[in-house]
């Protein structure tokens, strides 16, 4: 459960609301359910497809560290005839060539010298220090909840107890303009 403000982070909403968990934790949950992952330090274990140059891509960046490693080559030693080979681990990680900032790779070949057609790899992604940006953001949903606890109520009336509810999203353009860069964003 992510939490990207703590109750003593008041610089990043307005005077007069008062920072509680549950609006911190329920902030935090928009904001990783609009960028479509966790904006913090993550462990992902992701299967991808080489081309046939050897490269790939990570969906989550920035990439933090390589934990492991496992490919499966294009044929085995005696082609195809016993069926496709199956994953190997892959011992020496530096023949794995990370682009951290983009989640780009390169793969050389295996030991035997056969090209990789798909790896497995493990990995964490993430900020080890949540942004300004993301707090921000963070501060100016928590203005918006704490000002109207009922966020899709357009309307209401108390003599008839009438009520019209509408679909308008919690995100802002400014809101959007400062998670866009945090954004999940797939090349495949």
């Amino acid at each position: 459960m992510s939490q990207y403000l703590t109750t003593e982070d008041t610089d990043y909403v307005s005077d007069g609301i008062q920072l509680t968990i549950p609006l911190i934790i329920r902030a935090s949950a928009l904001i990783d359910g609009y960028c479509k992952r966790e904006i913090g330090v993550k462990a992902y274990t992701e299967r991808i497809p080489l081309t046939y140059e050897q490269r790939g891509h990570l969906s989550y960046a920035p990439i933090v560290d390589v934990l492991e490693a496992s490919g499966r080559v294009m044929t085995g030693l005696m082609g195809n005839f016993f069926g496709a080979p199956g994953f190997e681990p892959i011992v020496d990680l530096s023949v794995i060539d990370i682009d951290k900032r983009l989640g780009t790779l390169w793969c050389g070949s295996s030991p035997f010298g056969s090209a990789y057609a798909e790896l497995e790899i493990g990995y964490t992604s993430g900020w080890a220090e949540i942004p300004d940006k993301v707090k921000v953001a963070c501060g100016l949903l928590i203005n918006q909840l704490a000002s109207n606890p009922n966020s899709n109520v357009k309307s209401k009336k108390d003599f008839d107890f009438s009520i019209e509810y509408f679909g308008n999203s919690m995100f802002t353009p400014e809101i959007a303009d400062l998670l866009s860069e945090y954004k999940l964003l797939s090349f495949r």
